[in-house]
């Protein structure tokens, strides 16, 4: 029979204070239990805690011959663990465990076995045969019990597990099981006591209760102290029985992680991490975690890698956060995995090896049994990035597919575009449609309408479906994600427009990341005076986008052309590298071959521009270089053969287009051609390319269907409607002709100066039928006065070199001498040069005239112009209108000379030649 009233309470002296009072029904117990003040504890005192996965792979690995070498306390809670996790899967384990423990441990009696075999047999669900071979009945006959096991047996006949429920019965076994010692007991009882329940034989205040359940659970310092203090630690944590305390729990959680417990470490980490009721220590916080990570505890690998790789708590270290995070990942962790592949991501386009090592996680991601969809899609785009868009191998699609299959909505975009890209074909369009949609209805992946309005509009076999494509252009507009196009001179007037809608879409756009946008709403923010707080957050929001900063860079680039002020932009130039982003670089390189092409260190700060853009494939950036290289070198250059490899794998259109036109057969050329078709981006500059290259290879039905997109994304851009009449022209068929001079007369309706030229060039060609002076003199004279004052002088210069016939039609309307006149009233230099000619070979020879003359002449040299400059210098000379001034008219002849003017050279060399002898 079992012993009753078995006294063997123990309890650490000066752990435990009474609180005053007793509680309130059901009211947590009030208690003030802290760990004892122990100098020197041993630190490897608690067996080690092991993740379920580790548990179960030691022991499938465990030859059942005899047990491990390890502590008996920990040998049993592996076996109990495995028996809760999976008692059918685990079932001979546990048998042989059960078999084998009195091997290993000498009180590990024949009691105990039976018991451990009933328990095991609960779990497998085989109640009713243990209540039908009354085995739970035998070992109650039994006398050798440890309390914690006649505890566990009083829940068995509490429950009615395995035996009829019998509750005094179950009651009484758990009196003993208190009175000998069992803590779990002790709290039980108190946790009854406490709601009012009376039990018989059981007379200790549930405060009492409590501190001695929680000095047994201290007990002696063997193996299984930590679980046993970690108890203590859950119980304040949870505030059920006892009053909640997180400083009484953080100090158990401490004492169990000095005494080894990793566990327990990373507790008294997350207290620190995450509590507002203990004072924070950032030492004590790192310290701890370091030792649960080092210990084996997944969530503090996870936390210091991750504190490393921010640099948040403690100093930023990518190779510390790679060793945590490379821990957790041989434990079978995905997503310390994910978060190694993330942290590799900022930096694989500068260093190859962590390119490399990025691809490798990639690939274990997309191995794992449940692997992220996103894993399959940014491991393509590697692949791609690496071999180029046009010689990406199958293995690219198949990842997509997979993407697809799972999920990923990025995957349908990339997906959708690698079939439009290498299979334009009906079906190929039908699947890619079907993609983008989905994207967008299914995944509200706004970014695919306007893949949507690519494919319908330019990639079509059926050529452009304007009504569908006008439809998603539409939606776009209807979300607010079409890109907003602000001139760099209206970025400035933005701030005093205060329209709401579009600062709302800036802002939205801004937090979509777009470079353009944010350079602009950064900009706006500015104009506006909003804090430095602000500025510095929207600062800080793109800094990791690539581009943004070439973007602002480039916003202020093109203001500083716009006002004027040249040396301002190339000081934007200097402070801010274009090369890597297109559009920043191609401006830049073009502004300096523009503007300073007989530079040699500007052409080799374009050269550097440009060079990585020309890898990259970029078929523009490779003409410009083309032009830097052959200046710098003074003559052909083989630029193109250079790049030409880099093109044929990762080309845009333009490169495409490039290594079509250097194409030696017709196969080969309409093969880069169809390229040029599958990468073009449905933008205007791009369905001109495609256009003007169709129609110098006479390609007449593809020059119509790219002539008639253009048209539709001009909209109502007069100088792109003289561009795409002048690529009609060229067809030099009736009808295209015809179309040609529509689009110019509704440019000239629009006061465009060079549809008024073309138009002028079309009816002043005496070689052919529409020949017509006077309907080109007309429309000279409209041109004028529809022009600016201060682009009459050009016009007028133009004019001169027009036939006699239009010339005179011209003349016959306007009087030269007043548009020069009004034009250099408007202070336009050349005007002014004009009308001082026209004065001094006019009719009028006087003094009058002639000072009137030298006048203008004086205005337009100080205006800067070169011509004007040496003419005042050949006044002065003969003091024509002026006094006679050698020495001003040396000055104004230099003048002329430095600024450029050839005539003004010779005289100045043959001035300063010495007599002989």
């Amino acid at each position: 029979m079992i012993k009753t009233h078995v006294r063997k309470l123990s309890l650490i002296a000066g752990v435990m204070s009474l609180a005053a009072g007793t509680p309130a029904l059901s009211d947590p117990i009030t208690v003030r239990f802290m760990p004892p003040e122990v100098k020197g504890l041993p630190h490897n005192v608690c067996a080690p805690r092991l993740r379920d996965d580790q548990i179960v792979a030691q022991w499938q690995a465990w030859d059942q011959k005899s047990l491990p070498k390890k502590d008996s306390y920990a040998i049993q809670r592996d076996m109990g663990r495995l028996r809760d996790l999976d008692a059918a899967k685990y079932q001979k384990i546990v048998t042989r465990i059960i078999a084998l423990l009195p091997t290993v441990d000498p009180g590990y009696t024949d009691t105990d076995q039976k018991f451990d075999t009933v328990r095991l047999m609960l779990a497998l669900g085989e109640a009713d045969k243990v209540r039908s071979q009354r085995l739970i009945a035998t070992l109650l006959t039994r006398s050798d019990f440890s309390p914690g096991s006649l505890n566990t047996l009083a829940d068995f006949v509490l429950a009615g597990r395995g035996i009829e429920a019998d509750r005094a019965a179950g009651l009484k076994l758990k009196v003993e099981a208190a009175y000998g010692g069992n803590a779990d007991a002790m709290l039980d009882l108190a946790t009854l006591a406490r709601n009012g329940e009376k039990v018989e034989d059981w007379d200790i205040e549930p405060e009492i209760a409590v501190n001695m359940a929680f000095g047994s659970l201290v007990g002696v310092l063997n193996a299984g102290i930590c679980d046993r203090v970690g108890r203590i630690a859950r119980e304040f944590s949870k505030g059920e029985l006892v009053t909640k305390d997180i400083a009484a729990s953080a100090a158990w959680y401490k004492f169990a992680a000095d005494l080894g417990d990793s566990y327990s470490a990373w507790k008294v980490a997350e207290f620190n991490l995450e509590s507002d009721e203990i004072d924070k220590d950032n030492s004590v916080l790192i310290k701890y975690m370091k030792q649960a990570a080092e210990g084996g505890n997944m969530s503090a690998m996870l936390e210091m890698g991750r504190t490393y790789a921010e640099g948040s708590l403690i100093e930023k270290d990518r190779a510390q956060a790679f060793k945590f995070y490379d821990m957790a990942i041989a434990a079978g962790n995905q997503a310390a995995l994910v978060r190694e592949a993330q942290l590799l991501e900022e930096t694989k386009d500068r260093s190859p090896a962590d390119r490399e090592a990025y691809e490798k996680a990639l690939r274990k991601l997309v191995k794992r049994d449940q692997p992220p969809p996103w894993a399959f899609t940014r491991l393509a785009r590697l692949i791609v990035a690496r071999t180029g868009i046009w010689e990406e191998p199958p293995e690219v699609r198949e990842l997509l597919e997979k993407a697809v299959k799972l999920g990923d909505a990025d995957a349908k975009l990339d997906l959708a575009d690698l079939i439009l890209r290498q299979s334009p074909d009906a079906g190929g369009v039908s699947r890619a449609s079907t993609l983008l949609t989905d994207a967008v209805e299914g995944d509200g992946k706004i970014d695919a309408i306007a893949d949507l309005h690519r494919l319908y509009l330019c990639v079509s076999p059926k050529g452009p479906d304007i009504k569908t494509a006008s439809y998603w252009s539409g939606v776009e507009d209807a979300a607010g994600n079409k890109t907003l196009e602000i001139d760099p001179d209206k970025v400035d007037e933005i701030s005093k427009k205060n329209d709401p809608l579009l600062v709302a879409s800036m802002q939205t756009q801004a937090l979509y990341r777009r470079p353009n946008a944010l350079a602009v709403y950064q900009r706006y923010l500015h104009d506006t005076g909003r804090t430095q707080e602000v500025l510095a957050f929207w600062k800080k929001y793109g800094s990791n986008q690539v581009g943004v900063d070439a973007a602002v860079a480039l916003l202020d680039f093109k203001q500083q052309l716009l006002k004027g002020n040249i040396p301002e932009a190339r000081k934007t130039i200097d402070a801010a590298s274009g090369a890597g982003n297109k559009d920043a670089g191609l401006n830049f390189a073009r502004f300096l071959i523009e503007n300073y092409i007989t530079d040699r260190k500007s052409l080799e700060q374009a050269q550097a521009i440009l060079q990585p853009l020309a890898q990259a494939g970029i078929g523009r950036a490779v003409e410009l270089l083309e032009q830097v290289e052959q200046a710098l070198a003074g003559g052909q250059t083989d630029t193109v053969s250079k790049y030409q490899q880099a093109m044929a794998r990762y080309g845009d259109m333009s490169a495409q287009l490039i290594l079509a036109g250097a194409a030696d057969d017709a196969q080969t050329r309409d093969m880069y051609y169809r390229r040029a078709v599958g990468s073009q981006g449905c933008d205007y500059d791009d369905t001109m390319a495609l256009a003007e290259f169709a129609v110098r290879n006479n390609k007449a039905d593809d020059a119509g269907r790219w002539l008639t997109i253009a048209r539709y994304l001009a909209g109502d851009d007069s100088w792109r409607k003289v561009k795409i009449g002048d690529a009609y022209q060229a067809m030099n068929t009736p009808q295209a002709v015809q179309t040609a001079l529509e689009l110019y007369q509704e440019a000239r309706k629009q006061k465009e100066t060079s549809a008024y030229y073309r138009l002028v060039k079309y009816y002043g060609n005496d070689q052919t039928a529409a020949y017509a002076p006077q309907t080109a003199g007309n429309l000279f004279v409209e041109l004028l006065k529809v022009s600016p004052l201060k682009e009459i002088p050009g016009e007028l210069a133009t004019l001169d070199k027009l036939k006699p016939a239009i010339r005179n039609a011209v003349t016959a309307q306007i009087d030269i001498k007043d548009l020069y006149t009004r034009s250099a009233e408007a202070g336009q230099p050349v005007a002014m040069r004009e009308l001082a000619k026209l004065i001094q070979n006019g009719p009028v020879k006087s003094a009058a005239a002639a000072t009137e003359a030298v006048d203008w002449l004086d205005r337009s040299a100080k205006g800067g112009d070169a011509e004007a400059m040496y003419l005042l210098s050949q006044s002065y000379a003969f003091g024509t209108g002026v006094e006679p001034s050698l020495e001003k008219a040396r000055f104004w002849l230099k003048k002329a000379s430095d600024a450029g003017y050839e005539q003004a050279g010779k005289t100045l060399s043959l001035m300063t030649i010495q007599p002989e002898g």
